[in-house]
């Protein structure tokens, strides 16, 4: 009994391994070619339609349109000084005195050098009526004989004599004439005022002083201001006076202000070749200041509803420039035409449309027909 029991399980074993030995081998071979097929994770991002613009960024330091500094004509000893830094000021409002005792007393001489020459040209006007009368006389005895040669001579002579001292005399009188004017328009000088419109930004000598080499005040119009830069030669190439300008201060973060390209140079600029460029923007509000750093954004061109995606998404395969479509678990190369650009964002003319999506990052390597789990990105 023991020993039958023994020999049955050997029996089945022997039946088993050669029921392995026997398995098709075709059936082997299938399972060996059928390998899983792993599904690789993406980051994907979905074209939207909206709303770009293709700019140009430029920053720098406003300043004002028109910034004049003011010096006095003529030198001497400032009397007044009548503004504050920060005052506003009218063009042609006094700002400032300077001594004219002197100048007053020059100009007292010259008035009295005029009343000089005109009674000296008076007299030479009545010496030249006498001797034309004599003159006149002498040529009427000497055609009815009864003045010598001589006579007649001596009178026209002295006819010749006062027409010169007549002449003479009305030099004088201009001469003095013109003094007199400069005179005057030195007590004028005496004056400061306003070339423009605009506040005092900046005020250097008091009464009491004589000024230097810098300007009694500077005078700024700040009811516009300017921001200028340089671009080179392609970007200068796509700008046009007259195109809208945005400008955006540090100083004033939240606040966009309305501008206008109003100026390219039309040389370029040999240390840097650089054109200059120069933007105006309306401040009759005196938001802006000057010397306050601020960027402007140049909108070259604009397109509304357009299919847009994100710069990387585009890449460059074969010289062509395609995106990796996602579509039903896998990645298809699609080749797009691109639009404007701004600095994060493209516009896709044609290759896609609005809600399709595509590989974040267009330079990721993925195989056509790869299995893809699409993950969007933030």
């Amino acid at each position: 009994m023991n020993r039958s029991h023994a020999v049955v399980p050997a029996s089945v074993l022997g039946l088993a391994l050669l029921a392995a030995g026997c398995q098709s081998p075709q059936a082997t071979a299938q399972s060996q070619a059928e390998p899983v097929v792993a599904t690789v994770d993406v980051p994907v991002v979905t074209a939207t339609a909206g709303t770009i613009e293709a700019a140009l960024e430029i920053s720098g330091t406003l300043a004002p349109r028109t910034r004049v500094p003011v010096k006095p004509r003529v030198p001497g000893t400032l009397e007044q000084v009548l503004v504050e830094i920060g005052d506003v000021v009218r063009e042609g409002q006094t700002i400032a005195t300077i001594d004219r005792r002197e100048i007053d007393a020059q100009a007292d001489a010259a008035t009295a050098a005029v009343a000089v020459a005109r009674a000296a040209l008076e007299t030479a006007e009545a010496s030249l009526a006498n001797a034309t009368l004599e003159a006149e006389r002498a040529k009427v005895l000497f055609d009815g004989g009864a003045l010598p040669r001589q006579r007649l001579d001596a009178a026209q002579t002295a006819h010749r004599a006062g027409l010169a001292q007549r002449d003479l005399a009305t030099a004088n009188l201009a001469q003095a004439e013109a003094s007199l004017r400069r005179a005057r328009e030195v007590q004028r000088n005496t004056t400061v005022t306003a070339p423009v419109t605009g506040h005092i930004v900046e005020r250097n000598y008091d009464a009491g002083t004589i000024p230097g080499d810098k300007p009694v005040v500077v005078v700024a119009d700040l009811r516009q201001m300017k921001l200028e830069a340089g671009v080179s030669e392609m970007e200068a190439g796509r700008l046009r006076v007259g195109m809208k300008a945005r400008i955006e201060a540090q100083a004033k973060p939240g606040q966009v202000f309305e501008g206008e390209l109003v100026a390219i140079a039309p040389e370029v600029d040999e240390r840097n070749r650089h054109f200059r460029i120069e933007v105006r923007v309306p401040n009759e509000e005196r938001h802006l200041l000057s010397g306050m750093y601020a960027s402007a954004r140049i909108v070259e061109s604009s397109a509304a509803n357009a299919v847009l995606l994100p710069r990387e998404a585009v890449g460059t395969r074969d010289g062509k420039r395609v995106v990796l479509k996602v579509q039903d678990g896998s990645v298809t190369p699609v080749e797009v035409e691109e639009g404007l650009a701004d600095g994060g964002r493209v516009q896709i003319v044609s290759g896609l449309a609005a809600g399709d999506t595509v590989v974040a990052d267009a330079r990721r390597q993925v195989a056509p027909g790869t299995k893809v789990r699409a993950v969007p990105t933030r």
